[in-house]
Protein backbone atom coordinates (compact mmCIF):
# COMPACT_ATOMS: atom_id res chain seq x y z
CA UNK A 1 0.00 0.00 0.00
CA UNK A 2 2.66 2.75 1.08
CA UNK A 3 4.25 2.05 -2.47
CA UNK A 4 0.77 3.28 -4.18
CA UNK A 5 0.11 5.70 -1.82
CA UNK A 6 3.08 7.53 -2.57
CA UNK A 7 3.17 6.95 -6.24
CA UNK A 8 -1.20 8.62 -6.53
CA UNK A 9 0.68 11.57 -4.19
CA UNK A 10 3.54 12.42 -6.53
CA UNK A 11 1.27 11.87 -9.87
CA UNK A 12 -1.66 14.13 -8.01
CA UNK A 13 0.87 16.74 -7.57
CA UNK A 14 2.53 16.90 -10.92
CA UNK A 15 -0.27 16.52 -12.72
CA UNK A 16 -1.27 20.04 -11.04
CA UNK A 17 1.86 21.04 -12.87
CA UNK A 18 0.40 20.11 -16.24
CA UNK A 19 2.71 16.66 -16.82
CA UNK A 20 1.71 13.72 -18.46
CA UNK A 21 2.63 10.97 -16.74
CA UNK A 22 1.84 7.27 -16.28
CA UNK A 23 1.93 4.59 -13.76
CA UNK A 24 3.88 1.20 -14.21
CA UNK A 25 3.02 -1.17 -11.34
CA UNK A 26 4.38 -4.89 -9.91
CA UNK A 27 0.98 -6.10 -8.75
CA UNK A 28 2.02 -9.75 -7.81
CA UNK A 29 -1.51 -10.89 -8.11
CA UNK A 30 -2.74 -7.96 -5.35
CA UNK A 31 -5.49 -5.75 -5.95
CA UNK A 32 -4.35 -1.92 -6.27
CA UNK A 33 -4.73 0.04 -2.57
CA UNK A 34 -5.32 3.24 -4.18
CA UNK A 35 -6.63 4.92 -7.49
CA UNK A 36 -4.20 6.97 -9.67
CA UNK A 37 -5.33 9.66 -11.23
CA UNK A 38 -3.60 8.66 -14.74
CA UNK A 39 -3.54 5.76 -17.01
CA UNK A 40 -2.06 2.85 -14.71
CA UNK A 41 0.11 -0.51 -16.53
CA UNK A 42 -0.44 -3.73 -14.90
CA UNK A 43 2.91 -5.58 -15.58
CA UNK A 44 2.26 -8.79 -13.42
CA UNK A 45 5.32 -9.91 -11.77
CA UNK A 46 3.47 -12.89 -10.88
CA UNK A 47 4.76 -16.36 -12.08
CA UNK A 48 8.07 -17.98 -13.57
CA UNK A 49 11.15 -15.69 -12.19
CA UNK A 50 14.87 -15.88 -13.95
CA UNK A 51 16.84 -17.38 -10.94
CA UNK A 52 19.23 -15.85 -8.97
CA UNK A 53 18.23 -12.19 -9.65
CA UNK A 54 14.52 -13.66 -9.15
CA UNK A 55 12.71 -10.86 -12.07
CA UNK A 56 9.40 -12.37 -14.37
CA UNK A 57 10.44 -12.32 -17.66
CA UNK A 58 6.70 -11.39 -18.80
CA UNK A 59 7.03 -8.28 -16.45
CA UNK A 60 10.19 -6.76 -17.84
CA UNK A 61 8.64 -7.39 -21.59
CA UNK A 62 5.42 -5.67 -20.46
CA UNK A 63 7.68 -2.73 -19.15
CA UNK A 64 9.64 -2.42 -22.28
CA UNK A 65 6.37 -2.17 -23.91
CA UNK A 66 5.10 0.76 -21.74
CA UNK A 67 8.36 2.63 -21.98
CA UNK A 68 8.53 2.26 -25.57
CA UNK A 69 4.88 3.61 -25.93
CA UNK A 70 4.66 6.01 -23.94
CA UNK A 71 8.05 7.43 -24.36
CA UNK A 72 8.91 9.42 -20.90
CA UNK A 73 11.41 11.51 -20.24
CA UNK A 74 11.98 10.30 -16.96
CA UNK A 75 11.18 6.83 -15.12
CA UNK A 76 10.55 7.28 -11.10
CA UNK A 77 11.54 3.97 -9.50
CA UNK A 78 9.90 3.32 -6.03
CA UNK A 79 11.69 0.62 -4.45
CA UNK A 80 14.51 -2.08 -5.09
CA UNK A 81 12.32 -4.34 -7.05
CA UNK A 82 10.93 -2.14 -9.63
CA UNK A 83 14.63 -0.97 -9.84
CA UNK A 84 15.52 -4.92 -10.58
CA UNK A 85 12.73 -4.91 -13.18
CA UNK A 86 14.18 -1.31 -14.81
CA UNK A 87 18.14 -2.23 -15.27
CA UNK A 88 16.42 -5.50 -16.84
CA UNK A 89 14.02 -3.99 -19.08
CA UNK A 90 17.37 -1.97 -20.17
CA UNK A 91 15.70 1.58 -18.99
CA UNK A 92 19.12 2.94 -17.72
CA UNK A 93 20.27 2.85 -21.32
CA UNK A 94 17.04 4.99 -22.65
CA UNK A 95 16.13 7.65 -20.39
CA UNK A 96 17.34 8.82 -17.13
CA UNK A 97 16.29 6.96 -13.74
CA UNK A 98 15.43 8.34 -10.51
CA UNK A 99 15.57 5.72 -7.40
CA UNK A 100 14.10 6.20 -4.39
CA UNK A 101 14.99 4.23 -1.96
CA UNK A 102 12.55 3.35 0.67
CA UNK A 103 14.57 1.65 3.44
CA UNK A 104 17.03 0.39 5.11
CA UNK A 105 20.12 -2.62 4.24
CA UNK A 106 18.21 -5.26 6.40
CA UNK A 107 15.39 -5.47 3.67
CA UNK A 108 18.61 -7.11 1.87
CA UNK A 109 19.02 -10.35 2.50
CA UNK A 110 21.89 -12.36 1.35
CA UNK A 111 25.13 -10.82 2.73
CA UNK A 112 27.68 -9.16 1.04
CA UNK A 113 27.59 -10.48 -2.60
CA UNK A 114 23.75 -9.12 -2.64
CA UNK A 115 25.12 -5.48 -1.12
CA UNK A 116 27.17 -5.44 -4.15
CA UNK A 117 24.66 -6.25 -6.58
CA UNK A 118 22.21 -3.37 -5.46
CA UNK A 119 25.24 -1.15 -4.98
CA UNK A 120 25.57 -1.77 -8.77
CA UNK A 121 21.93 -1.11 -9.32
CA UNK A 122 21.56 1.96 -7.93
CA UNK A 123 25.17 3.33 -9.33
CA UNK A 124 22.79 3.08 -12.77
CA UNK A 125 20.80 5.76 -11.71
CA UNK A 126 21.02 8.95 -12.25
CA UNK A 127 19.60 9.88 -9.29
CA UNK A 128 18.84 8.49 -6.28
CA UNK A 129 16.10 9.58 -3.62
CA UNK A 130 16.85 8.71 0.27
CA UNK A 131 13.21 9.37 1.94
CA UNK A 132 15.58 10.00 5.54
CA UNK A 133 18.81 10.78 6.43
CA UNK A 134 19.58 7.71 8.06
CA UNK A 135 18.81 6.32 4.92
CA UNK A 136 21.24 8.54 2.95
CA UNK A 137 23.52 8.02 5.20
CA UNK A 138 24.15 3.98 4.15
CA UNK A 139 23.83 4.48 0.55
CA UNK A 140 26.68 6.67 0.59
CA UNK A 141 28.65 4.46 3.02
CA UNK A 142 27.84 1.10 2.27
CA UNK A 143 26.88 1.33 -1.04
CA UNK A 144 29.35 3.35 -1.96
CA UNK A 145 26.74 5.55 -4.44
CA UNK A 146 28.41 8.64 -4.72
CA UNK A 147 27.06 11.27 -2.59
CA UNK A 148 26.76 13.80 -5.47
CA UNK A 149 24.44 11.35 -6.78
CA UNK A 150 21.60 11.30 -3.37
CA UNK A 151 19.29 13.87 -2.38
CA UNK A 152 17.47 13.32 0.75
CA UNK A 153 13.48 13.84 0.00
CA UNK A 154 11.62 12.90 3.11
CA UNK A 155 8.26 10.83 2.86
CA UNK A 156 4.95 13.28 3.00
CA UNK A 157 1.76 12.34 2.48
CA UNK A 158 -1.18 14.49 0.89
CA UNK A 159 -2.87 15.60 4.05
CA UNK A 160 -6.04 15.87 1.75
CA UNK A 161 -6.68 11.80 2.46
CA UNK A 162 -6.80 12.76 5.83
CA UNK A 163 -9.77 15.21 5.95
CA UNK A 164 -12.84 14.81 7.75
CA UNK A 165 -12.03 11.69 10.00
CA UNK A 166 -15.71 10.01 11.89
CA UNK A 167 -15.48 10.22 15.82
CA UNK A 168 -13.96 7.23 17.58
CA UNK A 169 -17.20 5.86 18.79
CA UNK A 170 -18.21 6.24 14.99
CA UNK A 171 -15.22 4.35 14.01
CA UNK A 172 -15.30 1.76 16.43
CA UNK A 173 -18.63 0.89 16.01
CA UNK A 174 -18.36 0.50 12.25
CA UNK A 175 -15.39 -2.00 12.86
CA UNK A 176 -17.11 -4.10 15.64
CA UNK A 177 -14.84 -2.98 18.25
CA UNK A 178 -16.07 -1.98 21.92
CA UNK A 179 -16.48 2.11 22.19
CA UNK A 180 -14.70 1.95 25.80
CA UNK A 181 -11.56 -0.16 24.18
CA UNK A 182 -7.71 0.50 24.08
CA UNK A 183 -7.36 0.59 20.60
CA UNK A 184 -3.53 -0.40 19.36
CA UNK A 185 -3.49 -0.22 15.68
CA UNK A 186 -0.88 -2.14 13.10
CA UNK A 187 -0.98 -0.56 9.87
CA UNK A 188 1.04 -2.18 6.56
CA UNK A 189 1.89 -4.76 4.54
CA UNK A 190 1.93 -8.05 5.57
CA UNK A 191 5.96 -8.72 5.01
CA UNK A 192 8.79 -9.70 6.97
CA UNK A 193 10.17 -6.60 6.56
CA UNK A 194 6.67 -5.20 8.83
CA UNK A 195 7.15 -8.29 10.72
CA UNK A 196 3.32 -8.59 11.59
CA UNK A 197 3.95 -11.39 13.55
CA UNK A 198 6.40 -9.59 15.66
CA UNK A 199 3.87 -7.04 16.29
CA UNK A 200 1.76 -9.69 17.84
CA UNK A 201 4.29 -10.56 19.86
CA UNK A 202 4.53 -6.92 21.06
CA UNK A 203 0.64 -6.84 21.87
CA UNK A 204 0.63 -10.21 23.34
CA UNK A 205 2.80 -8.66 26.23
CA UNK A 206 0.35 -5.58 26.49
CA UNK A 207 -2.98 -7.76 26.25
CA UNK A 208 -2.10 -10.28 29.08
CA UNK A 209 -1.37 -7.01 31.68
CA UNK A 210 -4.05 -4.61 30.24
CA UNK A 211 -7.57 -6.52 30.10
CA UNK A 212 -9.11 -3.32 28.19
CA UNK A 213 -6.88 -3.41 25.32
CA UNK A 214 -7.67 -4.83 21.56
CA UNK A 215 -5.22 -5.07 18.88
CA UNK A 216 -6.53 -4.04 15.12
CA UNK A 217 -4.17 -4.84 12.26
CA UNK A 218 -4.96 -3.52 8.70
CA UNK A 219 -3.51 -4.94 6.00
CA UNK A 220 -2.33 -7.65 3.59
CA UNK A 221 0.48 -9.56 2.03
CA UNK A 222 1.78 -13.05 1.74
CA UNK A 223 2.22 -13.28 5.31
CA UNK A 224 -1.64 -13.09 5.99
CA UNK A 225 -2.46 -16.78 6.31
CA UNK A 226 0.68 -17.35 9.01
CA UNK A 227 -0.80 -13.81 10.85
CA UNK A 228 -4.23 -15.73 10.93
CA UNK A 229 -2.99 -18.52 12.55
CA UNK A 230 -1.07 -16.98 14.93
CA UNK A 231 -3.69 -14.96 16.07
CA UNK A 232 -5.56 -18.07 16.54
CA UNK A 233 -3.21 -19.70 17.95
CA UNK A 234 -2.76 -17.44 20.75
CA UNK A 235 -4.48 -17.03 24.08
CA UNK A 236 -6.28 -13.36 22.96
CA UNK A 237 -7.91 -14.08 19.47
CA UNK A 238 -11.03 -12.34 20.92
CA UNK A 239 -9.37 -9.22 21.71
CA UNK A 240 -6.97 -9.11 17.78
CA UNK A 241 -9.28 -8.21 14.72
CA UNK A 242 -7.36 -8.62 11.09
CA UNK A 243 -8.79 -6.82 8.46
CA UNK A 244 -7.47 -6.32 4.97
CA UNK A 245 -5.78 -3.42 3.24
CA UNK A 246 -7.59 -0.08 3.51
CA UNK A 247 -7.66 2.70 0.59
CA UNK A 248 -8.87 4.54 2.91
CA UNK A 249 -7.08 4.43 6.37
CA UNK A 250 -9.20 7.25 8.31
CA UNK A 251 -11.53 4.60 9.89
CA UNK A 252 -8.36 2.35 11.45
CA UNK A 253 -7.16 5.88 12.84
CA UNK A 254 -10.20 7.02 13.93
CA UNK A 255 -10.61 4.18 15.93
CA UNK A 256 -6.85 3.95 17.68
CA UNK A 257 -5.48 4.89 20.76
CA UNK A 258 -1.64 3.87 19.41
CA UNK A 259 0.06 3.12 16.24
CA UNK A 260 1.94 0.85 16.73
CA UNK A 261 5.03 -0.02 14.23
CA UNK A 262 7.92 -3.10 14.91
CA UNK A 263 9.08 -3.60 12.38
CA UNK A 264 12.62 -4.71 11.47
CA UNK A 265 13.20 -2.50 8.83
CA UNK A 266 12.18 0.77 7.68
CA UNK A 267 12.63 3.73 5.58
CA UNK A 268 10.31 6.27 6.51
CA UNK A 269 6.73 4.68 7.18
CA UNK A 270 4.14 6.77 5.60
CA UNK A 271 1.98 5.38 8.64
CA UNK A 272 3.75 6.95 11.21
CA UNK A 273 3.13 10.51 9.38
CA UNK A 274 -0.99 9.52 8.79
CA UNK A 275 -0.92 8.91 12.27
CA UNK A 276 0.72 12.19 13.42
CA UNK A 277 -1.25 14.04 11.39
CA UNK A 278 -4.19 12.48 12.87
CA UNK A 279 -3.58 12.90 16.51
CA UNK A 280 -2.84 9.53 17.07
CA UNK A 281 0.79 8.97 19.01
CA UNK A 282 3.50 6.62 17.65
CA UNK A 283 4.94 3.73 19.91
CA UNK A 284 8.05 2.17 17.72
CA UNK A 285 11.25 0.80 17.42
CA UNK A 286 14.23 3.23 16.79
CA UNK A 287 14.86 2.47 13.27
CA UNK A 288 16.31 4.25 10.06
CA UNK A 289 14.22 7.35 9.49
CA UNK A 290 11.85 6.49 12.10
CA UNK A 291 12.92 8.98 14.60
CA UNK A 292 13.04 11.37 12.27
CA UNK A 293 8.98 11.59 12.08
CA UNK A 294 8.72 10.38 15.65
CA UNK A 295 10.14 12.72 18.17
CA UNK A 296 10.84 10.19 21.33
CA UNK A 297 8.68 11.88 24.20
CA UNK A 298 7.18 14.44 22.45
CA UNK A 299 5.01 13.37 19.55
CA UNK A 300 5.53 9.36 20.44
CA UNK A 301 7.47 6.88 22.16
CA UNK A 302 10.54 5.07 20.82
CA UNK A 303 11.91 1.89 21.99
CA UNK A 304 15.65 -0.16 20.78
CA UNK A 305 15.44 -1.79 17.57
CA UNK A 306 14.16 -5.37 18.29
CA UNK A 307 13.45 -5.30 21.90
CA UNK A 308 9.77 -6.22 22.30
CA UNK A 309 9.22 -5.86 26.07
CA UNK A 310 10.63 -1.88 26.17
CA UNK A 311 8.32 -1.24 22.60
CA UNK A 312 5.19 -3.39 24.75
CA UNK A 313 5.99 -1.09 28.34
CA UNK A 314 5.88 1.87 25.91
CA UNK A 315 2.27 0.82 24.43
CA UNK A 316 1.06 0.31 27.81
CA UNK A 317 2.79 3.64 28.87
CA UNK A 318 0.71 5.06 26.59
CA UNK A 319 -2.84 3.07 26.91
CA UNK A 320 -2.48 3.97 31.16
CA UNK A 321 -2.34 7.62 30.56
CA UNK A 322 -4.89 9.59 28.78
CA UNK A 323 -3.31 12.85 29.11
CA UNK A 324 -0.22 11.92 27.58
CA UNK A 325 -1.85 10.38 24.60
CA UNK A 326 -3.58 14.00 24.08
CA UNK A 327 -0.41 15.73 24.51
CA UNK A 328 1.63 13.50 22.36
CA UNK A 329 -0.88 13.61 20.06
CA UNK A 330 -2.03 16.79 19.20
CA UNK A 331 2.40 18.15 19.21
CA UNK A 332 2.50 15.38 16.39
CA UNK A 333 -0.73 16.94 14.54
CA UNK A 334 1.43 20.44 14.78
Amino acid sequence: RGAEVFAADVVSALSDLGLEQEVAVLRDGLPPSVEFRVPAVDLGGEGGVVPGIRVAPRAVRELRRAVARFRPGVVQVHGGEPLKYAIAAGLDRRVPLVYRRIGDHRQLRGGAPRTLVYGWLMCRAARVIAVADAVRCELVERFRVPPSRVLTIPNAVDLRRLEGLVSKDEARDLLGLPREARVILSLGALTWEKDPVGHLAVTELVLEQHRGAFHLIVGDGPLRGGVAQAIQAGRFADRIRLLPAQPDVRLPLAAADVLLLASVTEGMPAAAIEAGASGVPVAAYRLSGIPEVVVDGQTGLLAPPGDRIGLAARVLALLADEALRQRLGAAARE
